[in-house]
């Protein structure tokens, strides 16, 4: 994957990779690189962030902001757009290449069925004016 989008293959870059592939949700670099200090790898904080930018430059990977952190995740090889939760991170890729008005989406953000169930289970019912349930 690394040597077809043109980026050198170290064996750093090929951790950072398997640690991607590990995670259904985006990861942060910071997670990324503690998860690689537990594997007992001497890759630096910098050099993750490094390897995360070029495969992000690359298309192999896509970064999102989620909680107001950068956060990372390995993309499949088909051109696609995202569907991301704005509550839990999770993404779904979708490779519909819909073009509204000139535009391509690459990120729609939005409440996953998850999130949307808990939601409402959680919510508290309604009080009639009396404060009995309608």
């Amino acid at each position: 994957m690394l040597a077809a989008a043109g980026i050198r293959v170290t064996n750093q870059r090929l951790l950072v990779l398997d640690v991607l592939a590990a995670h259904r949700l985006p990861v942060s670099a910071q997670r990324v690189h503690a998860e690689l200090q537990d594997r007992g790898g001497n890759a630096g904080l910098t050099t993750v962030y490094r390897a995360l930018t070029s495969m992000t430059e690359a298309g192999i990977v896509h970064a999102f902001t989620h909680a107001g952190e950068a956060v990372y995740r390995l993309c499949g090889p088909v051109r696609h757009h995202h569907l991301v939760c704005r509550v839990c991170g999770m993404v779904a890729e979708r490779q519909e290449s819909d073009v509204v008005d000139g535009f391509r989406a690459e990120e729609v953000y939005g409440v996953c069925a998850t999130c949307e169930e808990r939601s409402i289970r959680a919510a508290p019912l309604a009080m009639g004016p009396d404060g009995d349930q309608p």
